[in-house]
């Protein structure tokens, strides 16, 4: 852990000496079963939206409140990795216990398992531990966006609302449970996967501890997910081919739905002379450019503009700007342009346009299909 994530985890807690002592977790034993909180919860989570759902489960473990407390014990789940996740990270800080997934040994002893993020079937045998199963917490509306990648693609698709949905866990299949609990929230403008993740993550944590408040009477009276065809989209994980621009084909709105989706996961790519390029630090739609450009110019054609230090690259229905860019090493705009756009040899060199299939009905047959080819 290096200072920066212990100052944040030390802010995020002001009872940080608290959280330092390992905690030791019965693993393989005979115990009563748990009929009402507070509960022995071991958790199943990888990333940063993880993270927000574990420490609100911690902190209330830690809250020392016999009226609200839900948890009684707390232990994590992850698959191995060399580089440690958030959720370890967060793990190794809090002193909570550790278990390596896919299970080497039976684990008993806990009342519920809370999954957030995991990105890993649980087989039946595993789920059957729990004495009241696993609930499971994802960011979006479902039976929209089932996945591994919601939250990208609420943005790609502009989705004004979204939201977080509690269910029960089934094996086999993700994110196909009963739904113990659903909250409906309006995406904020210029979100980006990031943003809208620290938005939700609190919200889903808040959510969590609700549930586990009245875990049995919600697990008896939960619905089974609306399963008609046009509601269930599938948030398929992003892959390279979607971070290319098609300047003959995007849109200036499109184009900036692609950035904000992608760029914190992935830069846009383009190709230029050949060579793939990044472009970076894409300047909000709201901004004009400082020079005079010409609308009828080919797709791809990039301008520098002195006066605002922006890259305008010509799309479908307008330009748009970039501050900076990576072509053999990261340059600023005003270094690109100084360095090959401005030679007499390369002027009128377009980006090439390159199809990523997001905006058509190709993206539409993707995430229909449960399991795409």
């Amino acid at each position: 852990m290096n200072g920066s994530e212990d100052e944040h985890y030390s802010h995020s807690h002001p009872h940080t000496s608290r959280l330092r002592p390992q905690i030791t977790m019965r693993s393989s034993f005979l115990c009563h079963i748990n009929s009402k909180p507070p509960w022995r919860v071991m958790f199943f989570g990888t990333d940063h939206f993880s993270v927000h759902v574990l420490q609100a489960l911690n902190e209330n473990r830690m809250s020392g409140s016999i009226k609200n407390c839900v948890i009684d014990e707390l232990c994590i789940a992850h698959p191995y990795s060399k580089k440690k996740s958030p959720v370890n990270r967060y793990a190794d800080f809090c002193g909570l216990s550790q278990f390596e997934w896919p299970f080497q040994h039976v684990h008993k002893g806990f009342d519920v398992g809370v999954l957030a993020s995991f990105g890993h079937l649980i087989p039946a045998k595993v789920i059957e531990l729990f004495p009241h199963g696993i609930i499971n917490v994802h960011p979006s509306l479902l039976p929209r966006w089932r996945g591994a990648a919601p939250l990208h693609h609420s943005i790609l698709q502009g989705d004004k609302n979204t939201g977080i949905s509690i269910m029960s866990l089934e094996p086999k299949h993700f994110d196909r449970g009963k739904l113990l609990s659903q909250k409906e929230v309006q995406v904020p403008s210029n979100s980006t996967t990031h943003s809208l993740r620290d938005l939700l993550g609190p919200i889903g944590g808040k959510m969590m501890k609700e549930v586990l408040s009245s875990l049995p009477e919600l697990s008896a009276s939960a619905q089974s997910q609306n399963t008609q065809d046009m509601d269930i989209t599938y948030a398929h994980k992003i892959n390279q081919t979607m971070s290319f621009i098609d300047w003959n084909q995007q849109t200036r709105v499109e184009i900036d739905r692609q950035y904000r989706a992608l760029h914190q996961t992935m830069e846009l790519r383009s190709e230029w002379e050949g060579t793939t390029v990044r472009l970076l630090e894409m300047v909000g739609l709201y901004q004009q450019p400082n020079i005079s450009l010409d609308n009828s110019s080919p797709a791809g054609l990039p301008m520098f503009s002195k006066g605002d230090q922006i890259l305008w690259v010509r799309c479908k229905d307008g330009w748009v700007g970039f501050k900076s860019i990576m072509f053999k090493k990261k340059m600023s705009a005003s270094s690109f342009h100084n360095g090959y756009l401005s030679k007499k040899h390369l002027k009128g060199v377009v980006f090439r346009s390159i199809s990523n299939n997001l905006f058509n009905q190709s993206y539409q047959n993707w995430i229909s299909n449960p399991k795409p080819s």
